[in-house]
């Protein structure tokens, strides 16, 4: 319905509302509108509604009023009907269709109402709903706002709620009903008189408040009612009813019509939840089932815990009990140990024996059988070689219409004799030689040397071969030529001998032949190919008995020179073929044949047994064929520096296994030393003497050995930027620092920029001031000097201290050509000579040289091989010598000199233990074996340093240097003047700190954390060569080589490694280098050739000394055995097969195996210390990181990682290393 208002031109239309929100929007409407018809139109409206509204609730009164008055009969038939109606719809069920008939009949008619009457319905809307009692504008509630349970609904009637509690909590306390037109004093009335509602409104408020605010109280109470009336369980008779209540407790939960879902869902959903109810009571059984098995192990464990304690209580009173009888037992061992090894000492083998039988000692009862199988198979395999050698002997002297040599037919006494004395199985046939053959006409033998020469024909007569290990000096080339002669004269030797010496001494043995044996045709083979080409034509016709010649010639020439078939075959300074493997061995046994061989050698054991094995295997190789069985029998007593838990030998074993030694030794091997067999010879005296740091030298010794680097100022050429000076090897740098400050020039720029020879040159090294005191002594009495130096380098600086105190002298290093070394000996040598000193390089100046003019050898800095220096000493004491030598080590005190200089005594140790100790000079007594044998054992034990002054004065230097009163007066002398001319000089002899340059007094410290490269540029270096690179066969043959030099050698073996490293692609290690010291232009007084000039790059002539050292390591690695003999080291020598293991290179970083680790050492891949140790860290953490703890490799690994942390410990105390 609308109305239109028209009030001139405007027209206003409010419609009428149908909906309680339309009502609301007109009361708003109401409320803003300023137009009065509007307003009066809106108001009309409402006063309607308000009708409307009061009609409707008068209706609904009167409609209540007639429901209650109504009170017809219930048809109980037609609700029965219903009411099963309703069960079956309940239960989604269809009605039967007599149900429906009943429930759908015609009703009946009341009789009273005969006739029906039509009714007329309206039409119309309105009138329609007139007609059946209807208001026709009553609006419908919005379902939204009035449904149960809407959002909306709810949420208006909270804030209605709300806003009345507030409301009720507002009113004021002193409500009442009191009408204030008739307000009394109440004070006048009596309580009586008081009215009985005044407080009827304020009690309405409060219990309407109350009744509010338990409100949620009463949510709360009905739905726990509805909840326990839905869940409780009823029981009802009659079916119906009970259907009937059912659906009535389900109609309180329902609020609106839900959808049911489907029957196949409500199937799953139940089977769903007997599954989960089947599953809990499984669980529960298994959990029970469980808990009893627990209970059940828990009692075996107890029990099997009570039977462990007691087993320990039983294994205690066992231990206790077998403790207590070895204590027992040990006593009574401890007393035959001391009896057995006073038989020992005694050499009573019989008495020692039967005690032996006596005790349980399973390691001596090993090591007595081990030791006998051995000479029992040496003593089989000598038969062996002599059979051979008979049979080739035989047969070549039918060849040559010989007869054969006599032999000795006592066989069975022979064979007894054999079984008592090891010596008399080697020299059987025996044959007494009076005097020396008539050919050697030089000169008269010795009598050591007839013996020599006795010994050599007993090895020929008994088809042996033998090492003739004199000390140096004792005349071996004599005794090989006195040889050679007898055969020829008295066993009517027709067969070629072949003598294959050194280059340096090719001259000495040419002289030798030309003066003992002039009758012998001998072919000196050497030269040019030129030369050796017009040579090969006379030896191609045989016409000659000795070939001497070298043994770069035996290698290069060997197709024409092994075609002959020796008869003998002798090389000199035969300690090279130590390595058994070398090119000159392989050669010498592979492609040259010979009946005999003989080797000359003044020191036939330098380093370790392997390399004696190595000289005896080539002379004797049926006999000496498996060098380990040879170095494990013999090398336990020289091993005493393995690790803590190596159980070391007892004295008594020591002994047994020297003894042993010395037996498979005797036969083969003559050596006599020169105190022993030369009583006429003047005595060698060897004195250490302690030199001085320098200030220069003590402030670069102690850069090199905290930070590897010396400081030489900013702007120094070969420096970085912030002026260091970066070196490695540190070893080779503290011994170069020690020797001179020099050797580094940047050094001598700062300290000597002129460059010109001054007193500095001295005072700058402790050596050199100490040869300043010592050298004018020397020359003031007559006495020839011999200076042997380890580098070039240093033989530099010393050639401008000789010039500079206008000293005469020669020099003789690697560089200097084979003719020009015999020409040099010869002018050192002659009567009226000039020279005084003659500067040497140990290993080129200390082979077969004759310099017996010389009295006074000077070890300026030690070899690492003792022996180099021995031979060095031996040029000058040797037959010929007729003053007493002295010799004089110089040692730099509190340095890197003294640990290379304990090793060398530690390598002494064992030559003197294995060689001297045997005495084998074939007629010493065994007391005398025994008592030196002793002495050197105890030393070993109770081995101390003697004490040395700390301060050496002159008084105490002449002692040393004096050989006679009359020396003494002349140095003391000396002396006197010496020091009135120092006292010209501005300070001490020795340079002190104070005089150091500034740059040498600044915290080096400071510029090492200031010396990074910049970023982006990779800091250029220069390489540097601390040796010459070469193996000891190729340094020998280019020392040999006429036409070549150590230099050019060295050269040619870096290009070639550069070129290998270049096609490998591989990351080259590169040190900062340095450049090596040339020399300068001052003339010298003494004339040399231009050859000497010669410019060197290698100034270290010795080598590496961490390889060696490394390489002992692994053999000791490799010979480690467990308490069963098992090898540990099996496993560790190769790496796994990567088809057998291919997980082991998934987890490893890097597989690393001993022979790797020695292949590197020997190739030069490992370059230095540090990076061996860590590849051998490595080897050990991969062995651990795959197998499993527990495993036999694992604890193999552990025990060889204990065994290599002992070694590199005190391999970094011998390197000096931190």
């Amino acid at each position: 319905m609308s109305d239109e208002v028209q009030n001139g031109n405007t027209a206003v239309e409010v419609a009428y509302p149908s909906t309680v929100t339309e009502v609301h929007g007109l009361l708003s409407r109401l409320a803003v509108s300023n137009k009065d018809i509007e307003k009066k139109k809106i108001l009309k409206i409402l006063q309607q509604l308000a009708r409307e509204r009061q009609n409707y609730e008068e209706k609904l009164i009167e409609l209540e009023k007639s429901w209650a008055q109504n009170k017809e009969s219930v048809d109980t038939d037609l609700l029965k009907v219903q009411v099963m109606a309703f069960n079956l719809l309940s239960k989604d069920l269809d009605l039967p269709l007599e149900v429906q008939t009943k429930l759908l009949g015609e009703p009946e008619v009341d009789s009273s109402n005969d006739h029906a009457t039509h009714i007329n319905v309206p039409t119309d809307f309105n009138e329609k709903a007139q007609f059946f009692g209807l208001d026709p504008h009553k609006t419908v509630p919005d379902p939204e706002i009035h449904s149960t349970g809407s959002t909306l609904g709810e949420s208006l009637v909270r804030q209605k709620l709300e806003s009345r509690i507030l409301e009720l909590e507002s009113l004021p306390a002193n409500i009442g009903l009191y009408d204030a037109a008739f307000i009394q004093n109440d004070l006048e009335k009596s309580a009586a008189d008081i009215l009985d509602n005044v407080d009827e409104l304020k009690i309405r408020a409060l219990n309407e408040l109350k009744a509010l605010k338990l409100l949620p109280e009463q949510k709360q109470l009905r739905r726990k009612l509805v909840q326990d009336s839905l869940t409780s369980v009823v029981h009802q008779k009659n079916k119906y009813v009970s259907d009937s209540f059912r659906a009535l407790k389900r109609s309180f939960s329902i609020r609106d019509k839900q959808k049911i879902e489907q029957t196949s869902r409500l199937a799953e959903k139940l089977q769903e939840q007997q599954r989960r109810e089947r599953e809990e009571l499984e669980h529960d059984y298994q959990t029970h089932k469980v808990n009893e098995l627990a209970a059940i192990f828990e009692g075996v464990r107890d029990e099997l815990e009570e039977k462990r304690n007691a087993r320990h209580s039983l294994a205690k009173a066992l231990q206790h009990f077998h403790s207590q009888v070895e204590k027992d037992e040990s006593k009574k061992l401890e007393r035959i140990a001391k009896q057995r090894l006073a038989a020992l000492r005694s050499n009573d083998e019989e008495a020692y024996m039967q005690l032996l039988t006596k005790t349980k000692d399973t390691r001596l009862h090993h090591l007595i059988q081990q030791t006998n199988n051995f000479l029992d198979s040496l003593a089989n395999a000598v038969k062996v070689q002599q059979d051979e050698a008979r049979a080739i002997s035989l047969q070549d002297r039918a060849e040559e219409g010989l007869e054969p040599l006599q032999e000795d037919t006592e066989e069975d006494a022979d064979a007894r004799r054999e079984k008592i004395d090891y010596y008399e199985v080697a020299h059987r046939v025996k044959e007494k030689i009076e005097k020396q053959p008539s050919l050697l006409v030089g000169g008269t033998l010795k009598e050591y040397q007839l013996k020599g020469l006795e010994w050599m024909v007993s090895l020929y007569n008994n088809n042996l071969n033998g090492i003739l290990a004199d000390e140096m000096g004792l005349g071996k080339t004599i005794q090989s030529i006195s040889l050679i002669t007898y055969l020829i004269e008295s066993k009517k030797e027709r067969g070629k001998f072949l003598v294959i010496v050194p280059l340096s001494t090719i001259t000495n043995w040419t002289l030798e032949f030309e003066r003992w044996a002039p009758s012998v045709k001998t072919i000196v083979y050497k030269g040019t190919q030129h030369q050796r080409k017009q040579l090969q034509y006379e030896v191609r016709s045989g016409n000659f008995s000795v070939l001497l010649t070298t043994y770069e010639y035996v290698i290069r020439d060997r197709p024409l020179l092994c075609k002959f078939k020796w008869a003998h075959m002798i090389i000199d300074e035969g300690h090279r073929m130590k390595n058994a493997s070398s090119k000159l061995s392989l050669t010498l046994t592979q492609y040259y044949h010979t009946r005999n061989r003989l080797i000359l050698t003044g020191t036939p054991l330098q380093n370790n047994l392997p390399e004696l094995w190595a000289l005896l295997n080539f002379v004797l190789p049926k006999v000496f064929n498996s060098v380990k069985s040879f170095d494990e029998w013999f090398n336990t007593p020289f091993a005493n520096t393995g690790h803590q838990d190596k159980l070391e030998l007892s004295e008594e074993e020591s002994l047994l296994i020297i003894r042993r030694l010395h037996k498979v030794l005797r036969p083969f091997l003559l050596r006599r030393l020169k105190k022993d067999v030369e009583k006429d010879l003047p005595d060698k005296v060897e004195r250490v003497v302690k030199c001085k740091l320098s200030g220069l030298q003590s402030c670069l010794y102690k850069q090199m050995l905290n930070h590897n680097a010396l400081f030489v100022g900013v702007g120094t050429q070969g420096a970085t930027k912030t002026g260091l000076r970066g070196l490695n090897n540190k070893i080779m740098q503290l011994r170069k620092v020690c020797n001179h400050p020099y050797v580094f020039e940047e050094v001598e720029d700062i300290v000597n920029p002129s460059r010109l020879t001054t007193d500095l040159i001295w005072r700058s090294s402790g050596k050199f001031e100490l040869l300043d005191r010592v050298l004018p002594k020397f020359k003031a009495s007559g006495h020839k000097v011999l200076i042997f130096f380890q580098m070039t380098q240093v033989m530099d600086i010393m050639e401008d201290y000789l010039r500079f105190r206008d000293m005469k002298y020669m020099r003789l290093d690697g560089s200097t050509k084979a003719d020009d070394r015999q020409d040099m000996l010869k002018d050192f040598n002659a009567p009226d000579s000039e020279y005084f000193c003659f500067l040497l390089s140990t290993r080129a100046g200390g082979l077969g040289l004759n310099l017996q003019t010389a009295d006074t050898v000077i070890i300026f800095d030690t070899d690492w091989n003792p022996h180099q220096d021995l031979q060095a000493q031996d040029r000058a004491h040797r037959i010929g010598q007729k003053n007493e030598v002295r010799i004089l080590r110089l040692i730099t005190e509190d340095s890197v000199e003294e640990v290379i200089l304990e090793r060398a005594h530690q390598k002494l140790d064992i030559d003197g233990k294995v060689i001297q100790a045997g005495k084998f000079d074939n007629k010493s007594s065994a007391e005398e074996q025994e008592a030196f044998l002793k002495r050197l054992l105890e030393a070993e034990k109770m081995k101390a340093e003697e004490a040395e002054n700390d301060d050496l004065d002159d008084e105490e230097l002449n002692e040393i240097l004096a050989r006679n009163e009359d020396e003494k007066r002349l140095f003391a002398e000396i002396d006197q003047a010496r020091l009135r001319d120092d006292q010209k000089l501005d300070g001490p002899r020795l340079m002190s700190y104070e005089e150091l340059p500034p740059v040498f007094k600044e915290d080096i410290s400071l510029h090492l954390e200031k010396d990074k490269p910049d970023a982006g540029n990779k800091r250029e270096r220069k390489q540097v060569v601390y040796d010459d690179g070469l193996t000891e066969e190729q340094w020998l043959d280019a020392m040999d080589a006429e036409d070549d030099t150590v230099e050019a050698a060295a050269l040619r073996k870096r290009e070639s490694m550069r070129q290998r490293r270049a096609k490998r692609s591989a990351g080259t290690y590169e040190e900062e280098g340095e450049t090596p010291r040339k020399r300068r232009s001052t003339k010298s007084a003494t004339p040399m050739s231009e050859e000497s000039f010669v410019e060197d790059d290698d100034n270290d002539v010795d080598e590496e000394p961490f390889v060696e050292l490394c390489e002992e390591l692994l053999q000791k690695l490799v010979n480690a055995t467990d308490e069963n003999g098992r090898s540990r080291s099996e496993l560790f020598m190769t790496v796994p097969s990567k088809k057998l293991y291919p997980d082991y290179y998934q987890i490893v970083k890097k597989a690393v195996a001993i022979k790797d680790l020695q292949k590197g050492l020997k190739k030069g891949s490992i370059v230095d210390y540090q990076q061996f140790k860590e590849e051998l860290q490595q080897m050990f953490q991969n062995a651990k990181l795959y197998n499993e703890d527990g495993s036999l490799v694992y604890n193999d690994a552990i025990e060889l990682e204990k065994i290599a942390k002992e070694e590199l410990a005190k391999i970094d105390a011998e390197l000096g290393e931190e």
